[in-house]
């Protein structure tokens, strides 16, 4: 072969080379720039908090109906929407917190907790413990965020309007469940089988619950208000009275006593002391003259009997067994873990007249954030609901009407949240524990702006 051939080979490799070498670099570039987009379009998109904050508080009782929808499985657990709705809102609260210069009081509490949380599941991973710990991020990022938009009554106003409507939507289906037009998602035991509890279309009772013990104070709330006419005042009684009614088919003991004890709060509050007694009055006329009814749905809690201990698997409906569980689990993990937790609510052990037994339901949600996140995450978890507690007693004093309604209405949701907790777990919930931390941050954002009693709300 000739020394002229060899060099035009050698041209021409060069250049398919070069020809490749481009390509690759403009792919490259192409690639940056499509990066460097999504990023500012996602950047500019979490900085217009004024707009996705209010319209996935409002809307999730809707977005939450479509759990059935699974894509797929990652480390044994379901990605659907509410997932994929969980990373979003985890993404775009954390950028805001990086890029905002505001934050509501008592935010460096609430990452200590989601960093002491973290902590705990690094230690000890599991795909539960990351499953939980994703639920807990959505829900309290929200507290970094919802104060920033909704201390302005305006648009407390107008995401309170389409939360109320949005929560409709699961009521009228829960009523639909009671009378037999849509199928029970959910079945439980009693002494006569099987009963179904209406849910709402949700995966659980408690879901539905979770959002009425929100939505129930925020339509008290709204009729309240002078400037609502007389349509929205329809929608907020007959709303009320079917909120009510469907949260007696959840056949949820705790959650019909956390909403009556919210009522009475708010006309406490209100100092409608006739109305407080009228409304006992009424409750206690209504078992009575359906005594026979309410007593065949309600089965007996098997509270108490001279034969039964905390340990049997029927005492307390069950939970008496997973409370002692979780605890046995929780101090045999020993002093490491007594402050940082196990990382998750799954427990296991030997039960006597069970046997070996295992356990992801606590069935209650102190001792579940003692499991998760031990001793610190826990008092850190009480420390902040006492400081958004504080806030809230302050602005009850506050000359401004929306401040005083505000704080009103969170202390009256604390009650609510506080006495499911004891049989239910809201903080693993993302409707339990969304709204809680979003409403802490108005109260807290409004407590920092406004002055109580002629003192600036930041002393």
């Amino acid at each position: 072969m000739s020394s002229s051939s060899s060099k035009t080979q050698a041209i021409g490799v060069r250049s398919i080379l070069a020809r490749g070498a481009s390509a690759a670099e403009m792919s490259t570039g192409l690639a940056v720039i499509a990066i460097g987009g999504a990023a500012a379009l996602l950047y500019e998109f979490a900085m217009a908090v004024g707009k996705w904050v209010p319209f996935f508080l409002s809307y999730k009782p809707l977005i939450d109906l479509t759990w059935r929808w699974e894509f797929i499985q990652i480390v044994h657990q379901s990605v659907n929407v509410q997932a994929i709705l969980a990373v979003f809102v985890v993404v775009l609260n954390g950028i805001v917190v990086l890029f905002s210069r505001r934050r509501p009081r008592h935010s460096g509490l609430v990452m200590l907790l989601l960093g002491t949380a973290t902590v705990s599941v690094i230690v000890t991973p599991t795909s539960w413990g990351l499953n939980e710990l994703l639920r807990l991020y959505a829900g309290m990022s929200f507290f970094f965020t919802a104060g920033l938009v909704l201390c302005d009554k305006r648009r407390f106003d107008r995401f309170v309007r389409c939360f109320l409507w949005a929560s409709t939507v699961p009521v009228i289906l829960a009523l639909f469940q009671a009378i037999g037009m849509v199928p029970y998602e959910y079945w439980d035991w009693t002494d006569r089988g099987l009963v179904g509890r209406a849910s709402g279309s949700y995966q659980h009772p408690l879901d539905l619950v979770f959002f009425l013990v929100y939505a129930i104070p925020l339509a008290l709330y709204r009729m309240e208000d002078p400037d609502e006419n007389g349509g929205n005042k329809a929608f907020l009684v007959t709303f009320l009275l079917l909120s009510i009614m469907a949260l007696v088919f959840t056949i949820l003991r705790m959650g019909w006593f956390a909403v009556c004890v919210e009522i009475g709060l708010w006309f406490l509050f209100k100092k409608k002391y006739k109305l407080i007694a009228a409304s006992g009055v009424l409750l206690l006329v209504s078992l009575l003259a359906f005594s026979g009814w309410v007593e065949t749905i309600y089965e007996p809690a098997n509270f108490a009997h001279e034969d039964q201990s905390l340990l049997s698997p029927t005492a307390l409906r069950g939970r008496g067994a997973n409370y002692i569980l979780f605890m046995y689990s929780y101090l045999e993990g020993g002093p490491v873990r007594w402050f940082i937790g196990r990382g998750g609510s799954v427990a296991e052990g030997y039960i006597q007249g069970i046997g070996e037994y295992s356990s992801n339901e606590p069935h209650d949600d102190f001792i579940r954030l003692l499991h998760a996140y031990g001793l610190v995450g826990l008092s850190l978890y009480f420390v902040i609901l006492w400081k958004c507690f504080r806030d809230s007693r302050a602005l009850q004093k506050s000359p401004n009407r929306f401040s005083r309604e505000v704080g009103n209405i969170f202390i009256v949701v604390l009650a609510g949240i506080l006495l499911l907790s004891i049989t239910a777990e809201p903080m693993r919930f993302p409707a339990g524990v969304w709204y809680l931390f979003a409403l802490g941050s108005v109260a807290s954002m409004l407590r920092h702006r406004v002055p109580v009693n002629g003192v600036a709300g930041n002393v």
